[in-house]
């Protein structure tokens, strides 16, 4: 009996034993908490065979796209990004046919995506329509680093401009935020649309905009040659000064579409 009590401990152990019953043991303890509880089930492991960030459009490729995401926790609700080409590069000469890129968010914010060659993709501008807002960063958010320019951590004071619409010139609210972001090495997740080697990219702010005071973080898997398979969050800077909870942004891929820009 002790021998067969003995047996089943080892196997009780060897199946439910430190490191395997805790996807998230390798992540710091506060990027664990907040990814547990926003995509929960979601991170299979670290992966340290997953390549680093040298060309941000590789890890989102710069194509038109819709991306339809499942809530991790509320699964009666979904969420859509859709990535489209447009005719003109925010800040491009009239003229010059300076083609560009723009990201609908779920929260209804279009993100003006751009390619610097120095950082990768950055934000330079937001349009939030359900607040009629505009919003100005300066120097850009950064959305996708390369790693070939940056290390594991960079970080960048904003200044925020959130202008209204009807009023493009007149600032309703301002401040300054410290953006970081932070490359948290490679993980293996699974999402309704598949598993995926991913890179887990992590976004900090840090200060004030208007009457708010800033302190947040989301997170972003995302898989090369595909894009976001799964976030904790899908709002724009200026959205924290009207909303709190980030766990009603999350989302886990359902299914992708792409189309030919021609």
């Amino acid at each position: 009996m002790v021998i067969f009590q003995n047996l089943i401990l080892s196997i009780l152990l060897s199946t439910f034993g430190p490191g395997q019953d805790d996807p998230l043991k390798t992540m710091p303890k506060n990027d664990a908490g907040r990814i547990a509880k926003s995509l929960p089930g979601v991170v299979l492991g670290p992966d340290a065979s997953v390549p680093p960030i040298v060309d941000a459009a590789e890890w989102l490729p710069l194509e038109s796209t819709v991306y339809l995401f499942d809530h991790p926790v509320n699964k009666k609700k979904t969420l859509k990004q859709v990535l489209t080409k447009i005719d003109r590069a925010p800040g491009s000469k009239q003229g010059a046919g300076t083609k560009g890129w723009a990201l609908e968010l779920p929260s209804g914010t279009t993100r003006y995506l751009k390619p610097d060659g120095k950082s990768g993709l950055v934000a330079a501008t937001d349009v939030s329509k359900p607040n009629a807002f505009i919003i100005r960063l300066s120097p850009p958010e950064p959305i996708v680093h390369t790693s070939s320019t940056a290390k594991n951590e960079v970080s960048k004071e904003i200044k925020i401009s959130i202008c209204d619409l009807d009023s493009p010139t007149d600032v309703s609210y301002s401040g300054q935020v410290k953006c970081t972001w932070t490359d948290l090495g490679g993980w293996k997740v699974k999402v309704p649309h598949g598993t995926y080697d991913t890179r887990l990219i992590k976004i900090s702010y840090n200060g004030s905009i208007g009457p708010a005071s800033v302190e947040a973080w989301k997170y972003m898997f995302l898989a090369k040659g595909v894009g976001p398979v799964a976030f904790t969050d899908s709002r724009d800077i200026s959205a924290f000064i009207f909303y709190n909870n980030d766990t009603d942004h999350a989302g886990v891929l359902r299914s992708l579409k792409r189309a030919s820009d021609g």
